[in-house]
C-alpha cells in the first residue's frame, strides 16, 4: 500500500531503532533502562519543530514476549509525541506480533510513503536468522521505483560493512541490492538500524548511495569489543531534513542514564 502525505514545502522527519523492550518495564539491557530510554527519546522528538513522522527500524523486542510490544504502545503515550510512526521489523522481532500487537493510534504499516518530491521505501529485511536478507518480493519492489524518483530506503540490517563484530550478521545479499540500485540513481539514501552506532558511509564505485546508520535508544555498541559491549553513552536517533531536492540529517544524543554497564 502506498500512503501519501499532502504536499509541503520541506519534509522533517525521525528515525529511531533498536529499543530492545522487554515485558518487564524496569528491565535492564546491558545496565541501561530500556523502556525509560524510548520513552525520553520519543519525548526529546516530540519538542522537536515542524516534526512530522517518524521511522522504527526494529529490534523491538529483546524477550519476544507480547507485553514488550504492548508497552511500545505505552511509551509512545507516555512520551506524548503527536505524530504518525511507521515500523518495520528487526532480526530479534516477530512480524505477527507487530501486526498483532501494535495497536496505537499513531502507528502505521503503510510500508510506501510518497511526500512532497520525496518517496520513502521500508524494506523488510529479516530473515531466519540474526542476519538480513532482502526476499525476491523486497527486490522487486526496488524494481518497480522510477529511475528519477527521489527515494530514501529503510531496513533494519546494513548492507555495506561498519566494521566490527555486527558484519557477521548484516545483509547476506548485499550484492544483489548495490547491482539493482546502480541502475536507481533517484535513490539519495539507505537508512539502516542493528549496528547500534550512528554512522554515515558516502557513496562509492561500489555503493551508489549513502548509507545512514541509526544510533539506537537502548545502547550503542562497543566497536572494539568483538561481541555485545556497551558504552556508557545514552540514548540517540537521527534526524532528516529533505528541502529543495536536497536530503541532510544529523544525530541527536540524549544523557545516560543512571548507567550501571
Amino acid at each position: 500500500m502506498t500512503y501519501f502525505v499532502s504536499a509541503v514545502s520541506s519534509v522533517v522527519f525521525t528515525q529511531f531503532s533498536d529499543c530492545h523492550l522487554y515485558a518487564d518495564k524496569s528491565a535492564l539491557h546491558f545496565g541501561q533502562p530500556v523502556y525509560a530510554n524510548l520513552v525520553r527519546t520519543l519525548g526529546d522528538m516530540r519538542e522537536m519543530k515542524d516534526l512530522q513522522f517518524a521511522v522504527f527500524t526494529g529490534d523491538l523486542s529483546q524477550d519476544h514476549s507480547d507485553q514488550s510490544y504492548r508497552n511500545f504502545n505505552e511509551a509512545i503515550s507516555e512520551s506524548g509525541i503527536q505524530v504518525p510512526i511507521y515500523w518495520l521489523p528487526g532480526n530479534h522481532d516477530s512480524i505477527e506480533q507487530m501486526q498483532n500487537l501494535l495497536v496505537h493510534p499513531l502507528l502505521n504499516d503503510d510500508k510506501d510513503i510518497v511526500l512532497d518530491g520525496l518517496r520513502l521505501m521500508l524494506l523488510n529485511s529479516k530473515s531466519a536468522t540474526p542476519a538480513g536478507l532482502l526476499a525476491d518480493t523486497e527486490l522487486a519492489r526496488l524494481q518497480d521505483i522510477d529511475k528519477t524518483d527521489a527515494t530514501l530506503l529503510f531496513m533494519h540490517h546494513h548492507p555495506r560493512p561498519v566494521g566490527y563484530f555486527i558484519d557477521r550478521h548484516g545483509l547476506q545479499n548485499a550484492s544483489a541490492f548495490w547491482l539493482l540500485l546502480q541502475h536507481l540513481p533517484g535513490v539519495v539514501g539507505v537508512a539502516c538500524g542493528h549496528v547500534h552506532r550512528a554512522i554515515t558511509q558516502n557513496a562509492d564505485k561500489n555503493a551508489s548511495a549513502p548509507v545512514y546508520c541509526c544510533p539506537a535508544t537502548s545502547i550503542q555498541f562497543d566497536p572494539e569489543f568483538d561481541g555485545v559491549k556497551a558504552l556508557p553513552e545514552g540514548p540517540a536517533y537521527r534526524t532528516f531534513y529533505y528541502d529543495n531536492g536536497e536530503l541532510s540529517s544529523r544525530i541527536v544524543r540524549l544523557p545516560v542514564a543512571n548507567p550501571t554497564i
